[in-house]
């Protein structure tokens, strides 16, 4: 009798791996959107998510201005073809304006931004001008409303200016301030926790010893969360013991909305994240198909949501990457991004075995008007160099077998957030 090949993640096609669509959809199916609240100051805004719409209590602009350094004028006052010259009657300055209309004859000199007379109906900029015996030559062929910035032009009174779930960026900060808002309502950053397991593993204020590696997964995930508007807790490494990891999961689950952990979810003897949860949680899935990173664990102790990444580094930003930040973002009732996939020319040879879907890194270039991409080296989950040199990710749907150099292929550009 032929021995049982056990599933794992030598074998490439696994019929109880979920696909990447599939468990990304069960685990926002089990998020629920915070309802959490605080308000701040706008200057201590970036980076949060909007908690409800923000509406400007203004017109932007909020009067009729100059879009650049001219003469303000009325073009009826211009009598013919044949005379287009008008005496300059003021200065208006941004914040000193001039306050009289335009009689026949006259002109106003203004600045950038400075209020227009309200009987003016186009700009023409100072560089096309003449001064001759000090009347202003204007030039011919002068159109309505040119360089002119009207009323509610950017931004109507009442409008929305932000939508529940935008994340604040600078332009937002730059919107808000000229909307003359102080504070912004926000949803309260949800508490992550995470941690490390393995008897393998160090501080990196010690020294190495044989079979040993320093800690690395654990500075990969505050950085990934660091560029998310999430409260971090740090909680340590965790040694393969199954009292241990228990211990730190429920106080984990005391004090956090997410738990994340890095290893422990492969199919080893001393892998106890499983085994763990499914005795104080529950486990909705524990493997995707996708490479690197099959051995994904992800399910809930009471309340509280739980990640079980894989150990090895590459595999552990992959998968953070493609689900975790899809779950805090429905946590923080944010906009769920969609991935924008390219399509560019590989400049070499591609290979994998069918049955499931892998991201490559690799490095996109462009080269006239053409787009070019080539791995960036090995591509063991453990080779965090080759995702350092990278810019981008090669997908490889899960029925490709081989790809030949010239073939067009789908590419993910890396982002703050992919």
């Amino acid at each position: 009798m032929k021995n049982k090949i056990k599933n794992s993640c030598i074998n490439e096609f696994d019929p109880t791996a979920l696909s990447i669509e599939n468990a990304k959809n069960r685990i926002l199916k089990t998020i629920k959107s915070s309802t959490k609240v605080e308000k701040i100051k706008l200057k201590n805004s970036l980076g949060r998510i909007v908690s409800k719409d923000i509406r400007s209590s203004i017109n932007i602009p909020s009067f009729k201005n100059s879009a650049m350094d001219g003469y303000a004028l009325n073009i009826s006052h211009l009598s013919d073809k044949n005379n287009m010259s008008l005496k300059e009657v003021g200065i208006s300055y941004a914040g000193k304006p001039y306050h009289n209309n335009l009689k026949k004859g006259e002109t106003v000199r203004v600045m950038t931004g400075a209020v227009i007379p309200n009987n003016s109906n186009a700009i023409v900029m100072k560089e096309m001008i003449r001064i001759i015996d000090k009347n202003i030559q204007f030039p011919k062929n002068i159109k309505k409303n040119q360089n002119i910035r009207f009323i509610g032009e950017d931004i109507k009174k009442s409008s929305i200016i932000l939508k529940k779930g935008k994340k604040i960026n600078y332009i937002d900060l730059g919107i808000l301030s000229s909307a003359g808002i102080e504070c912004v309502d926000v949803i309260k950053k949800p508490v992550i926790s995470f941690f490390s397991t393995g008897d393998e593993l160090i501080s990196i204020k010690k020294k190495l010893k044989k079979g040993q590696i320093y800690d690395s997964n654990r500075y990969l995930l505050y950085g990934l969360l660091s560029e998310l508007p999430v409260s971090i807790k740090d909680m340590g490494v965790v040694k393969d013991n199954k009292n241990n990891i228990t211990k730190k999961f429920i106080q984990c689950s005391k004090i956090s909305d997410l738990i994340i952990t890095t290893g422990g979810v492969s199919v080893g003897d001393a892998d106890y994240i499983r085994e763990v949860l499914d005795e104080i949680g529950k486990i909705n899935f524990w493997k995707i198909s996708i490479k690197p990173g099959r051995p994904l664990a992800y399910g809930k102790i009471k309340k509280t949501s739980f990640f079980g990444l894989p150990g090895n580094p590459v595999s552990t930003v992959i998968t953070f990457q493609l689900f975790v930040i899809p779950a805090i973002e429905k946590m923080m009732s944010s906009e769920i991004k969609n991935k924008l996939f390219i399509n560019a020319i590989t400049k070499t040879n591609l290979s994998k075995k069918k049955g499931r879907v892998e991201y490559k890194r690799a490095f996109l270039t462009q080269t006239k008007n053409k787009v070019f991409v080539e791995t960036t080296g090995l591509q063991g989950s453990n080779i965090l160099t080759s995702l350092a040199k990278a810019n981008c990710y090669i997908k490889l749907s899960a029925n490709i077998n081989k790809v030949k150099k010239g073939d067009i292929v789908k590419v993910l550009p890396f982002t703050n957030n992919l």
